[in-house]
């Protein structure tokens, strides 16, 4: 069997996913990487043992790269051990399959909790600045457009100029949800700085935890980091955070009837009724 395809699938979803490990997290992980036979072999109380931590510890990681527990951990990387490489048919597979591992991490990774919490805030709030600089700008015009036909107050500040004039005007009852994958701008932090002493509210959507732009977040969405990837010049950064967003856009469409009618009233894209519409995120899976 190729030892480099090996685990491949889920290693690169667990590599995918290290800005959010603990140290106990990292410890795991090496462990799974030198002795995988062992992983596949111990129950929690072994493993615990053998790497010097906690069996709670161990399903809290299982959990956390998106399994029920410690059993579907062990079940796909048996699986995945035992997996033929499969032939590639051209030079864009590889591609089309760090799409697929970025997207299925992206979503196992985002909290429902969290998405319900961003969407009464963005309710809440009487105004609403999606900050999207330089690159970001692009999806900050997009993501405007998409949430003004839920009946939101939105508008995309894409540049520091713009951003800049409405820092002395940010007030309380604004929300500021600012895309910024690296968070450590600190131009960007400064005016978060200020908005937020105002009585602001932001919203961050990062690569990382925690940067400077993130001390000043109520709330962090977080997206995977690319940089390790095979495809990492190719692959698109902005199809994730959009990806992210149209996460939120549906809570709002299954979880808000009024942020629901206004869509259909105004989007001409709408379609189906309110009936059709499911309960809630963790059903955002039919859908994929």
């Amino acid at each position: 069997m190729d030892s480099d395809y090996q685990l491949f699938t889920l290693m690169s979803r667990i590599d995918r996913m290290s800005n959010q490990f603990t140290k106990t997290d990292w410890k795991i992980v090496q462990y799974i990487k030198k002795n995988t036979q062992d992983f596949l072999d111990q129950s929690a109380q072994e493993l615990a043992k053998a790497i010097g931590t906690s069996d709670a510890s161990i399903i809290r990681f299982s959990q956390k790269v998106g399994f029920s527990g410690l059993n579907e951990l062990k079940y796909t990387m048996q699986r995945e051990l035992h997996q033929t490489p499969v032939s590639r048919h051209s030079d864009y597979s590889s591609l089309l399959h760090d799409y697929q591992m970025l997207l299925d991490t992206t979503f196992s990774s985002t909290n429902p909790n969290v998405i319900d919490k961003v969407r009464l805030m963005m309710k809440k709030a009487e105004r609403i600045f999606i900050v999207g600089l330089e690159l970001n700008r692009y999806v900050a015009d997009i993501t405007a457009h998409k949430f003004v036909t839920l009946g939101l107050n939105i508008q995309a500040v894409t540049n520091y100029d713009t951003l800049k004039l409405y820092q002395p005007l940010a007030k309380k009852g604004d929300l500021f949800f600012t895309i910024t994958l690296s968070g450590n701008h600190k131009m960007l932090s400064s005016i978060l700085e200020q908005v937020h002493k105002q009585g602001s509210q932001i919203i961050l959507v990062s690569n990382y935890e925690k940067s400077l732009c993130s001390a000043q977040a109520e709330e962090i969405l977080l997206v995977p980091k690319t940089d390790l990837l095979k495809n990492s010049n190719t692959i698109s950064r902005e199809i994730l955070v959009l990806f992210l967003l149209d996460m939120l856009f549906h809570n709002f469409l299954t979880e808000d009837a009024e942020a629901y009618d206004t869509f259909q009233k105004t989007a001409p894209y709408a379609k189906g009724s309110q009936d059709d519409a499911p309960s809630g995120l963790a059903r955002f899976i039919d859908m994929l």
